[in-house]
């Protein structure tokens, strides 16, 4: 076993014996491949190692490089491809960020020794040294994430004590830190230590004015004072995904806003102001500091969304809901919604209340509203929705110096925000007698905008500040000599950009306007190849504020830099190149995902595309947009999987059906792309449009002679088949495909057919037959590496065995993997099974834990098939508890679901336990049953999940 350690003071245990690491060439590489989370391109690797050498020599030490690795103890971590280099054993880096990815504080904090390499640093590497630098600051950030995270959490338990000495921590490598702040001000307070209290405030209202020229914020210092009252409150645990960096001004907005949120009659909260103001990081705070709502607080990113069913789509997925089943969309929402309060914030809507999606947008929010009163929504654009419901806060720039001194710009938001960017450049700069008129000019030449205030920090690593201020002057003559009828904080952050496009080289310039086509981020791959650069080029442009990375090494560009790159006259021809170069890559990046997603790493590539989802939608619209059928009919195929998986048939089907409608395009493609599409509408329920498809594509698979693809589209006939009823056609399609599938090379499509045999043959009775198949879907599954499809026979094999033992045994098998990779689809229909098992067996509160867990992934779902069961094994649940009365109501509601959407209950009855149940509750039985139909979901849900012995009321 091998365990590599880079957290503080590098060293590597191999079989339980550690030693150190030397500082050379092998570190630098280890130190590479063990931070990314996946394998790293040689190219990158050149670039950072081995920058000023000829790429032929660089090639040949590198390969050296690798070569020596090997010999060392640790070297079985590193694999190495023609293409790619990735290390393959424990690293504590990754450790690190996946215990934060999760909010695992505690472990993720064990972990952390120290900053990445310790004291180690290259000598004559500057490309490495400026990753390293980055790593470092990125990593640190992490970790005062997590310890201020795991600080919060102690103090809303009840240990203050013990969140101190983490609060502490971060406040020595994170000075102004004014969460850890107050934070440190509230666990005083709890353990009423107000010399403590005072202690705290003091030192960082000294550190403050020393450092800066600043002083605390109103809330920290109104928070010492009630401090001293002995007033605070404790606070909750912090929420995951909650922003952690703070918030710097805003106050009085912030404390309206929630004063608003807690108003019942505040419905529609909307955020409108410039780009670059800010809306989207108050909105986050607003989330994170409102109160606790049971169906959450979630933010919904629509900067990608281009379509009402595409923000549909975005709100189901921040819900957690699969988009997926054949019900419609929105009702799924709504249902969801209605389930209990909600908080959700609709972020960057200008794009669609400035074009034709306005009215749908508008009319979609409307009906949201009504149909689930405890919604509220947050919204952030530039523009007013313009509903009569609406309250709108306007946001301009940070708060700028009430006077021209020294006292007002040390009360100033917009000061305090530059400042403390611009000391990332310029550690020195602070608010002085010398520096305050040059701050004065920053601050109001550019509104006060938070982004134009960071972009404006930037210039500081290549001017002073009075250079700045001078640029400042000059720069917002000129915008607004040409466009004076822009507003004036528009036209500011115009002139901000500007003057930073003029501070880039020539590469810069370029690497930033074609990056303006990436959508949803980009990762380092998409940076050299969409962008044209070096990760050289793409550091200038974080040097100058003008992209982020977050903490997983993502880049991503403001919407408002975005927009200003895509618009440069100086660039002929370059959006258009880097557009058909991001399709190019993109559709790279799902040709080579394709092949892994039935194999043993199928998660990893199935979560690459998750992350890729909007750059991936983006190339497929450039590609139909520029007739290309090949490109896109390809493309369209290789994510027919991903969109199977992760729930995305609607979005998926509608690709595919623009793809197929283009005129041309290799015939292969287009059978592969017919074989999906058939897949897709079938579990949409397009019936007729399932079998067009997949007759189609039988066509061409015959005619050229494909029999990997026509068994594909036997196997879909045959689902069709057996989801209508006609097991003998089925049985004959799936004959076929087995045939067709021995002996060749797609074994998965053949483990695929064997499973459903048996699925066809158990429904015929013949259980000894299904059990023979599943054990044979079973070993090739196991063979192949498809943990998803293990986990489907070991579920079916329980569903054939006549062994209660077995039948939990292989149940609970199938639950652990479905558990592992996030199938919620599959994990609610183990728990289902196994809750069924256990009110048989009379182990009633464990039958409802599990019961209860099924039930809300088939509403998070969609699944009314899956609900209506839950709904009918809660009615056999509750006969079992002794409350009849429930039972009859359940009964009714499970009843009316199916009816209403026309699933068949099939495998479920308790006709005899309903029997007894309303004998029990006589003359009553009817109006019990009747109540039941008439409740909605939600109200049956509720029902459904109330403890044992809560009384039900008349509906």
């Amino acid at each position: 076993m091998i365990s590599l350690r880079l957290l503080g003071e590098p060293d590597v245990t191999v079989d339980g014996h550690a030693q150190p690491l030397a500082a050379d060439t092998s570190l630098w590489l280890l130190t590479l491949l063990a931070s990314a989370a996946e394998a790293v391109p040689r190219e990158e690797l050149l670039e950072l190692l081995y920058p000023d050498t000829e790429e032929g020599a660089a090639r040949n030490r590198l390969r050296q490089a690798l070569h020596r690795a090997r010999t060392r103890p640790w070297g079985a971590g590193v694999v190495a491809t023609p293409g790619d280099v990735q290390w393959r054993a424990s690293s504590d880096v990754r450790t690190f960020r996946e215990a934060c990815r999760v909010g695992r504080w505690a472990d993720a904090l064990a972990v952390f020794r120290g900053p990445l390499l310790g004291t180690r640093r290259p000598a004559g590497l500057p490309a490495f040294e400026a990753w390293l630098d980055l790593e470092r600051d990125d990593l640190q950030q992490l970790w005062i994430d997590a310890a201020l995270s795991h600080a919060e959490a102690l103090e809303a338990s009840g240990q203050p004590g013990a969140a101190q000495p983490w609060l502490a921590q971060v406040m020595a490598v994170s000075p102004y830190h004014e969460d850890a702040v107050q934070l440190s001000l509230r666990c005083a307070a709890r353990l009423g230590d107000v010399p403590g209290a005072a202690q705290i405030y003091e030192r960082f209202r000294t550190l403050l004015r020393r450092d800066l020229g600043v002083v605390p914020t109103e809330t920290t210092t109104a928070l010492y004072g009630a401090v001293r009252a002995g007033r605070v409150a404790a606070t909750e645990p912090p929420r995951p995904g909650a922003p952690r960096t703070p918030l710097i001004g805003r106050q009085a907005e912030l404390g309206t806003l929630l004063a608003r949120l807690d108003d019942p009659a505040c419905r529609l909260l909307s955020l409108t102001g410039p780009g670059g103001a800010g809306k989207t990081r108050l909105a986050l705070e607003l989330l994170r500091r409102s109160s606790p709502r049971p169906v959450g607080a979630h933010l919904v990113a629509l900067e990608a969304a281009t379509s009402v069913p595409a923000v549909l789509s975005a709100v189901a997925a921040a819900l957690g809901l699969a988009s997926g089943s054949s019900e419609v969309p929105e009702t799924q929402v709504i249902a969801a919604l209605q389930a209990g309060p909600a908080l959700l914030a609709l972020d960057n809507l200008e794009h669609l209340l400035a074009g034709e999606t306005r009215d749908g947008l508008l009319a979609l929010l409307t009906r949201l509203l009504a149909a689930a009163p405890g919604v509220q929504l947050i919204t952030t654009s530039r523009i007013r929705l313009g509903l009569q419901d609406e309250w709108v806060t306007t946001l301009g720039g940070l708060e700028l110096p009430a006077t021209p001194t020294l006292e007002g710009a040390a009360q100033s938001g917009a000061v305090r925000l530059f400042l403390e960017r611009a000391r990332r450049v310029s550690p020195e700069l602070a608010l002085t007698p010398q520096t305050l008129d040059g701050l004065l000019t920053v601050t109001t030449q550019t509104g006060g905008l938070p982004l134009a205030l960071e972009l404006t920090a930037g210039w500081l690593g290549a001017l002073t500040l009075e250079d700045v201020a001078a640029e400042l002057h000059r720069g917002l003559d000129d915008v607004g000599s040409d466009a004076a009828d822009r507003p004036a904080r528009h036209r500011s952050l115009r002139a901000t950009f500007d003057q930073s496009w003029a501070l880039l080289p020539r590469g810069a310039q370029v690497m930033l306007a074609r990056l303006s086509v990436c959508r949803g981020g980009f990762d380092l791959g998409a940076a050299r190849t969409v962008g044209g650069g070096s990760l050289q080029t793409l550091l200038v442009l974080g040097d100058h504020s003008l992209l982020t990375r977050d903490l997983g090494g993502r880049y991503a560009l403001h919407a408002v830099i975005r927009e200003f790159a895509a618009q440069r006259p100086d660039l002929p021809g370059e959006h258009a190149a880097a557009s058909a170069a991001h399709a190019t890559y993109y559709a790279g990046l799902a040709r080579d995902a394709a092949p892994h997603l039935h194999g043993p790493e199928q998660q990893r590539w199935l979560a690459r595309l998750h992350t890729e989802h909007a750059n991936l939608q983006a190339a497929l619209a450039h590609l139909a947009g520029a007739g290309d059928a090949a490109g896109a009919l390809a493309l369209a195929a290789d994510l027919h999987w991903f969109w199977y998986v992760r729930g995305h048939h609607r979005e998926g089907y509608d690709h595919l059906t623009t793809a197929l409608a283009l005129p041309g395009g290799p015939d292969v493609a287009r059978a592969r792309a017919l074989c999906a599409a058939g897949s897709l509408a079938r579990d949409l329920g397009h019936h007729a449009a399932t079998r067009r498809h997949l007759e189609d594509a039988l066509t061409l698979a015959r005619a050229l002679t494909l029999p990997t693809l026509e068994a594909q589209a036997h196997h879909g006939l045959a689902l069709l088949d057996r989801e209508l009823g006609a097991l003998d056609a089925a049985l004959e399609h799936l004959h076929v495909a087995e045939t067709l599938q021995r002996g060749g090379p797609d074994m998965w499509g053949l483990a695929t057919t064997l499973n459903d045999l048996g699925i066809a043959q158990a429904l015929q009775g013949d259980t000894a037959q299904a059990r023979r198949l599943f054990q044979e879907s079973l070993a090739l599954k196991e063979r192949i590496g498809d943990r998803q499809g293990v986990a489907y026979a070991l579920a079916n094999l329980g569903n054939v065995t006549e062994s209660l033992t077995d039948f939990r045994r292989l149940t609970e098998q199938s639950l652990e993997i479905k558990r592992e990779l996030g199938d919620r689809q599959g994990t609610a229909n183990s728990l289902f099974n196994l809750a069924d098992l256990h009110v048989n067996a009379g182990e009633l509160p464990l039958a409802r834990t599990q019961l209860t867990e099924a039930l809300q992934l088939y509403v998070q779902l969609g699944r009314h098939r899956g609900t209506a069961a839950a709904l009918l094994e809660f009615a056999k649940l509750c006969a079992a508890e002794g409350d009849p009365r429930r039972c009859v109501t359940l009964a009714g509601a499970a009843n009316a679901l199916a009816r209403a959407t026309g699933v068949p209950m099939q495998g479920v009855d308790i006709s005899a336990v309903l029997l007894a149940a309303r004998l029990d509750c006589g003359p009553d039985a009817d109006d019990l049953y009747l109540q039941g139909q008439l409740l909605p979901l939600a109200g049956a849900i509720q029902r459904a999940i109330a403890p044992p012995g809560t009384a039900i009321t008349p509906a």
